[in-house]
């Protein structure tokens, strides 16, 4: 009985570190994918903001006349302001929230 128990938890001691490093090589895996801006804005962003920006939605802001810096626009989809919810949960890491930022920058109208 004390063999099987032994051969038990050896079991499972190895099937727990076999998963581990599954889990661990495809948090890498995910890392290196390539996060598109656009796409991830059009998902969350469009409702209030608009696909080209000024939709002004919900009283949300017009993104085309925004002279807010990255970190500024950074804060606000994580932390959220006025109306506008933190996006945090739903663009969960720093390349989501980034390529959404740089796309929001390229929404801006030149000043003729």
């Amino acid at each position: 009985m004390v063999l099987k128990t032994s051969i038990f938890f050896v079991g499972i001691i190895l099937l727990a570190s076999c998963t581990e490093v599954e889990v661990t090589a495809e948090k890498k895996d995910l890392a290196n994918i390539e996060v598109d801006g656009q796409t991830l804005y059009m998902n969350q962003c469009t409702v209030c903001h608009g696909p080209d920006g000024n939709l002004g939605n919900s009283g949300s802001k017009d993104l085309s006349k925004s002279t807010l810096d990255e970190a500024a626009i950074l804060k606000i989809i994580k932390e959220g302001k006025g109306t506008m919810p933190p996006f945090e949960y739903l663009l969960t890491t720093d390349k989501e929230r980034e390529a959404v930022m740089q796309y929001v920058i390229s929404l801006r109208k030149e000043e003729k």
